[in-house]
């Protein structure tokens, strides 16, 4: 069972000033949403036993495909995006090198899940 990048996010409700304009355009007086928690800074006593899979960035690669092919589940995504600091695929060039850290259960222990 694939472990939730949302684990342990509670549900907030936003009505505060600086969403003001935000709320009135879409005329409500607050929404709810995830919170999130901030991700784990990895330190090198944290990466011991995790190997690197270097993946050079093409045309066609999505970050959901990459998961697919290295982890055998697309919707641990979100492991490699962070490990690259790559919030969005569109940061990522064409020719890049993206390290793609293994074991898939080493990664997850280093991040707290």
């Amino acid at each position: 069972m694939p472990v939730s990048r949302y684990k342990n996010n509670i549900l907030v409700t936003t009505s505060e000033y600086p969403y003001k304009d935000i709320l009135k355009k879409r005329d409500v007086s607050s929404i709810t949403h995830l919170s999130f928690k901030e991700f784990k800074v990895l330190k090198m006593r944290d990466l011991e036993g995790i190997e690197i899979i270097n993946h050079t960035w093409g045309s066609s690669d999505r970050f959901f495909k990459l998961a697919s092919r290295y982890y055998g589940d697309p919707t641990y995504w979100w492991i490699i995006a962070y490990y690259n600091n790559l919030p969005l695929e569109t940061d990522a060039e064409l020719g890049q090198v993206i390290e793609i850290p293994t074991p898939l259960e080493y990664v997850l222990t280093a991040l707290g899940y």
